[in-house]
């Protein structure tokens, strides 16, 4: 995580501790300038074939080395979420996907990066063909009762958000 600003980057004086709008903040006295902590966003993708099988991948790098997760990461300067998720699907698997639905927008809060925004979108794949990049060291399909164990708490929560939508869609068509 970042280190808090010492100095004003608009004028180079030293910054001082305010509450402004019901939250401390660092703030410059000279010319004003507030330091307003952001989330960074990024965009997850719970990402499934034709036969409905989950995409899992286990993590090669930090944070989360070794563990299994859903494909995501950071947006970039100008870019949407929807394609940040796409976009990183396919750096990290070779996967070409199509946005079906968001499941949802969680803000956390971790320890390498601070205040994160997360978009998680449902994305079907046609050709399930993996080719993994560096950050994954695995990475298959699976049906959702043969996944194997998701311990980040984020991406279990993605994941049975993603369920109750699918269980909420059916009970909704049945009523017709």
């Amino acid at each position: 995580m970042k280190p808090p600003y010492i100095f004003c980057p608009v004028c180079g004086k030293m910054l001082d501790r305010a509450t402004i709008n019901g939250r401390e903040r660092m703030f410059c006295p000279s010319c004003s300038w507030v330091h307003y902590i952001n989330p960074i966003p990024a965009a997850i993708a719970y990402t499934v074939n034709q036969n409905d099988e989950l995409l899992v991948v286990r993590r090669a790098h930090e944070p989360a080395l070794g563990e299994w997760a859903l494909p995501g990461g950071f947006l970039e300067a100008g870019e949407e979420p929807h394609e940040a998720c796409l976009r990183e699907l396919m750096e990290e698997t070779s996967l070409d996907g199509k946005i079906e639905c968001l499941i949802g927008l969680y803000q956390r809060e971790v320890e390498m990066y601070g205040s994160l925004l997360v978009i998680a979108y449902k994305v079907v794949v046609a050709d399930d063909s993996i080719a993994l990049n560096h950050e994954l060291s695995e990475g298959n399909f699976y049906p959702l009762h043969l996944t194997p164990e998701v311990r980040i708490p984020l991406h279990r929560q993605i994941i049975m958000d993603a369920a109750l939508q699918e269980s909420a869609l059916e009970e909704f068509v049945q009523c017709g």
